[in-house]
């Protein structure tokens, strides 16, 4: 969460603090027992407030999932930023960040299924209106990318006839492909799949 105002009022700080406590619970839950098996009563009842209350600071369950999605992105994004200390090249920068979501989604499958299926609606009419201005609804994650982009070009290590942005469609298109069969099939070899397709989009990404 951010950091609060400096100027902000004990109401404001428990309203803030109240959100982070929903937010919080609702994440477990979905966690636990996925997005359609929780109810906003078990919700509002582990964060101590009443259902109405929490109806005050989310209208839905499904726009407690939605609220989830910055935080999901801003975590991707850290992670693909971090793979780049050290003195690593972009293959092995691309293999770490794709070992990190196979090792996410074997954590909590249950809220990556759900935090999917919700990313996927943007794009449907009414929901797409209702929920997003930027269709992109992971900016910060291919904010990252672009900067990993950027950064093998300038080691030479990335090819040139392509823009950065072209080069990051192509790779989030293969990243997401991965994510999108093992929604479909549960069983799907998610790691094995994920560590072929970074080998793959490294050899792709090469100067001819």
């Amino acid at each position: 969460m951010p950091d609060a105002p400096a100027t902000e009022g004990r109401r404001e700080r428990k309203k803030r603090e109240t959100r982070a406590r929903i937010l919080r619970v609702a994440q477990e839950e979905f966690t636990r027992r996925g997005f359609e098996s929780t109810t906003v009563e078990t919700i509002a009842e582990r964060a101590d407030i009443s259902k109405p209350t929490l109806f005050n600071y989310f209208p839905s369950k499904l726009s407690l999932l939605q609220a989830l999605l910055p935080a999901v992105d801003e975590r991707f994004a850290t992670a693909i930023e971090a793979t780049g200390k050290g003195a690593v090249s972009t293959d092995e920068r691309l293999q770490n960040f794709f070992n990190y979501v196979a090792s996410m989604i074997d954590i909590t499958p249950q809220l990556t299924r759900s935090l999917l299926l919700q990313s996927l609606q943007v794009y449907q009419g009414e929901e797409r209106q209702a929920t997003a201005a930027d269709p992109r609804r992971f900016p910060a994650t291919r904010g990252a990318l672009l900067a990993l982009i950027d950064a093998g070009i300038l080691r030479g290590e990335i090819r040139t006839d392509r823009s950065p942005e072209q080069l990051a469609e192509y790779l989030t298109g293969i990243y997401v492909h991965q994510l999108m069969m093992w929604l479909i099939n549960p069983r799907y070899p998610l790691k094995t799949e994920l560590t072929a397709a970074a080998g793959f989009l490294a050899s792709a990404l090469r100067p001819s």
